[in-house]
């Protein structure tokens, strides 16, 4: 594969990857209660304004990512190629944690649509 189809991919990945890890942060900002529902195998009813935090904040790392593969001369088979890495990234992040099963199938689920909406804004922007 050359280097101008490789770069895309690449880049689109490590702004999920980036994003998501300061979302991650700010989202801890809010106390030590915030990420108390990670460690646990169901999701509590207290919990879920930041389950949707989190997974808005995943999302919209998943679309950004899109924007930035696409910017970087990605078509939209690289934009899906993110998605299916990032989807792999989470599948096995989900095999070595504890997480509400919840959370990981509605994560699976968004993050190739929020991946191709951001190649999507991007290409009608151009």
């Amino acid at each position: 594969m050359k280097l101008r189809k490789i770069i895309p991919v690449v880049g689109g990945f490590f702004t999920i990857a980036l994003l998501s890890s300061v979302f991650a942060r700010i989202q801890g900002a809010f106390g030590p209660s915030a990420n108390d529902w990670l460690g646990q195998a169901v999701i509590h009813r207290s919990a879920i304004p930041f389950v949707a935090l989190k997974l808005s904040g995943l999302f919209l790392s998943c679309s950004l990512g899109g924007i930035v593969s696409t910017r970087l001369g990605g078509t939209r088979k690289a934009s899906l190629l993110v998605g299916v890495i990032t989807s792999l990234m989470i599948g096995w992040l989900w095999f070595h944690t504890v997480h509400p099963i919840g959370f990981w199938i509605l994560l699976l689920l968004g993050v190739i649509p929020s991946v191709w909406a951001g190649y999507r804004m991007s290409t009608q922007t151009l």
